[in-house]
């Protein structure tokens, strides 16, 4: 079961719990229960349905925050079983405290005397509350999302990704969109040899976005290689600066039927920018345009023959026009 439909378990049960299969142990992983804990905002009220040990609900924070050493002297069955309502009739909550409370928890035990001592229940059910959604009711699609909070977001991943490539062509891109890649920019910041210029044009300053786009040499590149297919309005200019929006938005150009190779073609230029500038840094090669747009026809033959076949139909295309 999916970690958002376990939640929503979580939350039938705490609002519904009417339901025949409340109160069976439905296995739910431990990281789901942290988060739906979070998740949760409870307004006591006959509190027959709200964990006294182990919901969030005196005054917006949980019993082990206040009073940790307290929570630690509670068996791990109470913990889980007893309601507001049974822990506050007759102060049966101080029964549940086992074993010597230490200084510290004998302190921890008489403020949370003082906060419980004039709290009174009422006749009309708790509200328990999601705090993600306005309404206040749970989502699966919240909750799913909310596992998500944090995470690092990668806009082309389904164009890179789902793309036909060998697989360490595309984990290339996402390194040079990612700014990953050991160009000057980063070997200067870490205090490493770096070339002073652009092993490609000997002009700008070298980072990886400059190799595959705003670069002469690119510029160049990509332009031999648009043109045959009547893409050539795609080139990027040298006002470009982000090799990812320059394929966002020459993607939204392509006509539909060769999206897919357009992300192929986009990937294998990529890759051969990245080997020829590498020739020219490690092994003294000269720039040599000609030679980068063989070894790309090279590569896009050998990639068609694998299998690229969106990256046929754009041969084809180039083909039919001539």
């Amino acid at each position: 079961m999916g970690w958002a439909l376990q939640m929503c378990c979580l939350w039938l049960e705490k609002t519904k719990s009417n339901r025949p299969w409340t109160g069976l142990e439905i296995p739910v992983h431990p990281n789901i229960t942290a988060m739906f804990a979070l998740s949760i905002v409870t307004t006591v009220s006959n509190g027959q349905n709200t964990k006294f040990w182990t919901d969030h609900w005196l005054h917006g924070s949980y019993i082990e925050d206040l009073a940790p050493n307290v929570f630690k002297c509670v068996p791990l069955r109470l913990r889980k079983a007893r309601t507001v309502n049974e822990a506050l009739q007759n102060n049966t909550w101080v029964a549940d405290i086992r074993g010597a409370l230490g200084w510290h928890g004998l302190a921890e035990y008489l403020e949370l005397w003082d906060i419980l001592n004039n709290w009174n229940l009422d006749t009309t059910n708790d509200v328990h509350q999601w705090k993600f959604e306005i309404s206040g009711l749970f989502s699966t699609r919240s909750a799913y999302r909310n596992f998500f909070i944090g995470s690092v977001t990668f806009e082309p991943w389904k164009r890179l990704w789902k793309s036909w490539a060998p697989s360490k062509c595309k984990t290339f891109v996402w390194l040079a969109i990612r700014n990953r890649c050991w160009t000057a920019d980063r070997l200067q910041k870490r205090g490493l040899p770096h070339p002073e210029h652009c092993p490609l044009c000997d002009q700008a300053d070298e980072t990886v976005q400059h190799i595959l786009c705003s670069c002469v040499f690119a510029r160049q590149f990509w332009f031999a290689v648009l043109q045959p297919l009547e893409l050539a309005h795609l080139t990027p200019s040298h006002r470009i600066s982000s090799f990812a929006d320059w394929w966002r938005r020459s993607w939204k150009k392509v006509p539909k039927h060769l999206k897919k190779g357009f992300n192929s073609l986009c990937i294998l230029g990529a890759w051969i920018l990245w080997k020829h500038r590498n020739g020219c840094v490690f092994e003294g090669a000269a720039p040599n345009l000609q030679q980068a747009l063989q070894s790309y026809k090279d590569e896009a033959h050998l990639w068609q023959f694998s299998g690229a076949k969106g990256l046929a139909a754009l041969e084809n295309r180039a083909l039919a026009q001539a």
